[in-house]
C-alpha cells in the first residue's frame, strides 16, 4: 500500500485539468519542479496552463486510453505499477478521462482524495467548446474521419472540420457525464466535486485547496490570486455570466 498523500484530479479535457494540478505545485510536499505561476499556456492554445511546470508523476496514467489498459489489468499489476508513488512525498496526478473512477484506489493507497471536475449540465458546451480549443488536432482518431481519410483534408473548410469535430466532442461528453452521474449515486467516498466555473472565484478556488488538503491531513497553502486572475482572463470567454 502507498502512504503518501495523493491527490487525484480526475476531469475530462477542458475542464482546467492541468491549471488545478499545478496549483498543487504550491503544497510543501511537493518534490520537483517549480510553478511558473504565470501558469504559461502551451504554443498549440493561449488558453491551457500545460507549460506551469507540472509533470505527471507516474508515466501511462494520463488519457482515456492510458486507464483503458490499466483497467485490463490484475492486482498485483496495479501494484507494481504505483509502486514508484512510494519514493515521493505528494502525489498529484492529472487524470483526463472520468473512466479513471472506475479504479478501485483503496486497494493501493492509503491516503487519497479524488478531486473530481463537474460542470453543472447546461454548461456542457462552453467545456466541449475549450475542449476543442485548448487540445492537440485530433481529428484522425475520430470516428467520421475514415469517411474521408482518401481526401485532402487540407482542401476542406476549416469550419466544417470543426463542426464535426465538436459534434463527436459532444457524443463523448454526454457518454461520459452519464457515467460519472451513476457513479456519483453510488459511492462518494474520498471524492470532493469541484465546479470548473469556480476558477473564476478566487476564494471558491481557495476553499477547494484547503477542502483537499485538509482530507489529507497536509498544510494549506495560499493560492496567488492575482496570478490565477490572469489565467482567468486568458479564459473569461469559457466562464459563466449567470
Amino acid at each position: 500500500m502507498i502512504n503518501n498523500p495523493q491527490i487525484l484530479v480526475v476531469y475530462e479535457p477542458g475542464m482546467y485539468g492541468t491549471f488545478l494540478c499545478s496549483l498543487f505545485m504550491m503544497q510543501k510536499l511537493w518534490g520537483g519542479a517549480d510553478l511558473d505561476q504565470e501558469f504559461p499556456p502551451s504554443p498549440m492554445s493561449s488558453v491551457n496552463a500545460h507549460h506551469s511546470g507540472y509533470r505527471d508523476k507516474l508515466s501511462n496514467f494520463h488519457t482515456n486510453h492510458h486507464i483503458e489498459i490499466l483497467l485490463e489489468k490484475n492486482h498485483d499489476e496495479l501494484k507494481k505499477f504505483f509502486l514508484p508513488l512510494q519514493a515521493i512525498k505528494l502525489g498529484v496526478h492529472r487524470l483526463a478521462s472520468y473512466n479513471f473512477l472506475k479504479l478501485d484506489y483503496k486497494k493501493y493507497f492509503n491516503n487519497f482524495t479524488i478531486l473530481l471536475i463537474k460542470p453543472k449540465t447546461h454548461r456542457l458546451g462552453a467545456y466541449i467548446q475549450r475542449m476543442e480549443e485548448s487540445t492537440t488536432n485530433d481529428y484522425e482518431t475520430q470516428w467520421w474521419y475514415k469517411n474521408f481519410r482518401k481526401k485532402d483534408l487540407g482542401k476542406m473548410p476549416k469550419w466544417f472540420l470543426e463542426k464535426l469535430s465538436m459534434k463527436e466532442k459532444q457524443k463523448y461528453m454526454e457518454k461520459h457525464v452519464n457515467m460519472v452521474n451513476n457513479y456519483l449515486d453510488n459511492d462518494q467516498q474520498n471524492i470532493i466535486v469541484f465546479d470548473p466555473d469556480q476558477i473564476a472565484g478566487p476564494n471558491l478556488l481557495q476553499e477547494m485547496a484547503d477542502k483537499v488538503c485538509g482530507s489529507l491531513g497536509i498544510d494549506n497553502f495560499k493560492i496567488p490570486s492575482d496570478k490565477v486572475k490572469k489565467f482567468v482572463d486568458r479564459n473569461s470567454k469559457y466562464f459563466s455570466t449567470d
